[in-house]
C-alpha cells in the first residue's frame, strides 16, 4: 500500500510555478557585451554600492557612487573595506547598500543559500543586486585553496535560491555550442576566439531554448 507524506505534489508545482515567473532574457547570448558595463550605467551617484570581492576588476575604479566599499573573507593588505564571511555574520551591514555586485562569487561560498540571504539583508528596501554564477564550466579554485569552488548553478536553481526576491532576471552566457569550447580550451577561447563574436554565430545553430539551458553560466539583476 502506497504512502504519501507531506503533500509532494503541492511542493512540486510550487516549483514549477517558481521556475516560470524567473524571466530568461537572451540579449548576452546575442550580443557579445560585457555587463559590467550595464552596471556601471545603472549605479547612481547617490548610491551604496557594495562591490564584493572586487569583481568589477578594472571597471571598479569608474563606479560613480557616494559610498564605494568591498568585501572578502580575506584579507591582502589594502584590499577589502570589509573582511566578512557573507555565509554568517554580517552584523552592522543591514539595509546599508542600494546595489550590492556579486559577480563570480557564489560559487566560491560553502553556503550560497546563507550568503544569498545575508545579501538580502545587506541591501536597502528596493535594492538590487548584479551578478554572475557559472553553469556548464570548469573547477577553478587556486591549488593552495586561499579560496574554494563549490557549486554550479542552473536556471532552476537560481530561481529557487533567489526565491524571496520581489524580480528575478536570469541573462544566460554562451550557449550550446560555444560553451563546451570555453571548457575545452579554457581561458583562451574568452580572450581570443570571442573577440571575433564566432560564439554567437555558433551558437545560432541550437534552439534559444537550448542555448537557455545548456549556457556556460547566467548574469542576474535581483531585486528586492
Amino acid at each position: 500500500m502506497k504512502k504519501t507524506i507531506g503533500n509532494p505534489n503541492k511542493t512540486n508545482e510550487d516549483l514549477i510555478n517558481l521556475i516560470k515567473k524567473t524571466k530568461i532574457n537572451n540579449y548576452y547570448l546575442e550580443n557579445q557585451k560585457d555587463f559590467r558595463d550595464r552596471i556601471l550605467k545603472e549605479i547612481d551617484p547617490s548610491d551604496h554600492v557594495l562591490d564584493v570581492g572586487m569583481a568589477m576588476r578594472d571597471r571598479h575604479k569608474k563606479i560613480n557612487s557616494e559610498i564605494l566599499e568591498t568585501l572578502d573573507v580575506n584579507d591582502f593588505g589594502e584590499y577589502p573595506d570589509i573582511i566578512c564571511d557573507i555565509c554568517s555574520d554580517i552584523n552592522g551591514l543591514e539595509k546599508k547598500y542600494d546595489k550590492i555586485i556579486c559577480i563570480a562569487i557564489l560559487e566560491h561560498v560553502y553556503d550560497p543559500s546563507a550568503a544569498v540571504s545575508n545579501l538580502k539583508k545587506m541591501l536597502k528596501d528596493n535594492g538590487i543586486i548584479y551578478g554572475y554564477v557559472p553553469y556548464l564550466y570548469y573547477y577553478h579554485a587556486p591549488k593552495d585553496l586561499q579560496f574554494q569552488d563549490y557549486f554550479r548553478f542552473s536556471k532552476d536553481a537560481l530561481a529557487y535560491l533567489f526565491r524571496n526576491f520581489k524580480e528575478v532576471e536570469l541573462f544566460p552566457i554562451r550557449g550550446r555550442i560555444s560553451t563546451p569550447l570555453n571548457i575545452f580550451f579554457a581561458g583562451k577561447w574568452k580572450r581570443y576566439a570571442e573577440k571575433t563574436n564566432i560564439n554567437i554565430y555558433l551558437d545560432k545553430i541550437a534552439s534559444k531554448e537550448t542555448n537557455q539551458k545548456q549556457c556556460s553560466g547566467f548574469n542576474f539583476i535581483i531585486k528586492k
